[in-house]
């Protein structure tokens, strides 16, 4: 009885294989005979010491956020992803939804063709893709160039994953792993300064300024006068010029900043628009637990405190398909804005934004009476009583 079990499953996982093989050949025939629309891509992937059965994700890059689009399964160290694309080129990237025993990603830059992506074991910063698209030319400058010590961040981040109880432990791998990370950004850097005229190249130089790295703002700001202006066109941009300018945060005691955001609608609304009122701004992402997590709370103390507290959330992700469709979704009732500029600049760089969710209770003259981080149950309504009399929770 066990032997004709473990026959089926064999079948099954052959006749997966040859599925896939056979839809490879498909979607290849569809490439080669649609080459004058060239409206589709084809991620092609060959790995080795990968069990089968593992679940590999495709995920669109935002730069702030990723949205999953697609999952295969990885059998006899082959994977496909196959679909159309309106423009391009557009940055995906490839993760591994098991995180106990796999870390890192690989990068890909999508256009209408064939890409190839190769890679050995569990850690994905390691894994190539290989393509004409030029973005992805570039990328692999980087790729070459760091991929050792990539690995070695990936290693450290899997022993953390799995000891994440020990405290010790964790500060440790911390202190490795930012050790590292300044040589990979000194490494980039050079890679930067010889070729900096690519998308890769100011996103790398955005991820120096924004997460402090070793790299003098001086240099960077030589780097970035130097760049072609069609790469400054950008949120990357915006991100480097928001960092290198010197600006105060404000603080509980000081008055609130004003910005301007749209709502779900595109209508525009400026926060000085809702002064007179107690405003309490939640600052707030798509990937964040903690914020879906605060939803139920900050509904119901919305409903029975309108006529006099304005709870505004601010969009924390550049993607505002996702934001509009996690909204509706969500049911959100209370203000909902986004300014489209997700934590690159706008409303996160004013505000000194540097994790979610985030709030400012501001009163009704328009100082800041509170500021706070993070989310637990009933901290929202401490917070409203500890400043306003009145308030119902």
């Amino acid at each position: 009885m066990f032997l004709i079990r473990k026959k089926t499953k064999q079948s099954k996982q052959k006749t997966a294989r040859m599925m896939k093989q056979v839809l490879f050949l498909i979607a290849i025939t569809l490439l080669i005979s649609c080459k004058e629309k060239r409206n589709t891509y084809l991620i092609s992937g060959n790995v080795t010491n990968i069990p089968d059965s593992t679940i590999i994700d495709l995920f669109m890059d935002y730069g702030d956020t990723g949205n999953k689009i697609s999952s295969d399964t990885i059998f006899n160290g082959q994977f496909e992803f196959s679909d159309s694309l309106e423009t391009g080129p557009v940055r995906m990237c490839l993760r591994m939804s098991d995180w106990e025993n796999f870390c890192g990603a690989c990068d890909v830059w999508v256009d209408k063709e064939i890409i190839e992506v190769q890679g050995n074991g569990k850690y994905l910063s390691t894994w190539k893709a290989t393509s004409k698209v030029k973005e992805q030319i570039a990328l692999n400058k980087f790729g070459s160039a760091t991929g050792n010590l990539q690995a070695k961040i990936d290693s450290l981040y899997l022993t953390g994953f799995k000891n994440r109880s020990d405290k010790e432990l964790r500060g440790q791998i911390m202190h490795k792993i930012d050790s590292i990370g300044n040589q990979i950004n000194e490494l980039e850097f050079s890679i930067i300064k010889e070729n900096p005229n690519s998308t890769s190249a100011i996103r790398k130089l955005y991820e120096l300024v924004a997460f402090d790295g070793p790299i003098a703002k001086e240099q960077i700001k030589e780097i970035y006068d130097s760049m072609d202006p069609a790469y400054k066109n950008s949120l990357y941009a915006e991100g480097i010029l928001s960092n290198l300018e010197e600006k105060k945060i404000p603080e509980i005691g000081d008055n609130m900043l004003n910005f301007i955001a749209h709502d779900t609608n595109g209508v525009e609304h400026s926060l000085t628009d809702f002064k007179g009122k107690y405003i309490l701004l939640d600052f707030w992402s798509l990937g964040c637990g903690p914020c879906f997590a605060a939803m139920p709370e900050t509904k119901r103390i919305d409903s029975l405190n309108r006529e006099q507290l304005v709870i505004i959330g601010v969009s924390m992700s550049s993607d505002e398909e996702s934001w509009e469709k996690i909204s509706k979704m969500k049911n959100i009732s209370w203000i909902n804005l986004s300014d489209g500029k997700g934590t690159f600049a706008g409303a996160s760089a004013i505000y000194g934004i540097e994790g979610f969710p985030s709030y400012f209770l501001i009163n009704p003259e328009g100082v800041i009476v509170d500021k706070w981080f993070g989310y637990q149950e009933g901290w929202l309504a401490d917070k409203l009583k500890k400043h306003m009399k009145d308030v119902n929770v």
